[in-house]
């Protein structure tokens, strides 16, 4: 048992250190717990990511608006991290909505962001949501 013990601390130990966390890693240590392993959100609670995320790109503010949201601006993952998150979450969870233009997040662009509070990022987002194309 001890020896089963080892091999596993042995094979995920790269995975769980802070040099090695890819932005799949940092989306389930950091997202998971509120937007579920799938991006599907709490039904009324927490805003569901799949199939939805990438439609903000379409409306202005949205991509400034995926940034400066309270899990995203207030993460503890730095900005070049947060960047690499906001890719992976949109291509592995709406790459239907993704336009055939998209520039991924950089980590300049959130730290320009990431300042600015929303108000009522609820409010917010159903004001974005309402341009989007049906």
């Amino acid at each position: 048992m001890l020896r089963l013990a080892c091999i596993l601390v042995l094979t995920f130990l790269p995975w769980a250190s802070a040099s090695g966390q890819t932005a799949r890693t940092n989306y389930l240590l950091n997202c998971m717990g509120c937007h579920l392993m799938d991006g599907s959100g709490t039904r009324d609670k927490v805003p569901s990511l799949k199939g939805e995320v990438a439609r903000f790109l379409h409306v202005d503010g949205g991509r400034a608006f995926l940034i400066q949201v309270p899990g995203t601006s207030q993460s503890r993952l730095n900005d070049a991290e947060t960047a690499d998150v906001l890719n992976y979450i949109l291509r592995a969870f709406d790459p239907g909505h993704l336009p055939d233009s998209f520039i991924p997040y950089t980590e300049e662009e959130v730290a320009q962001h990431r300042g600015t509070q929303l108000v009522d990022a609820m409010a917010r987002r159903a004001e974005l949501a309402a341009g989007f194309q049906k």
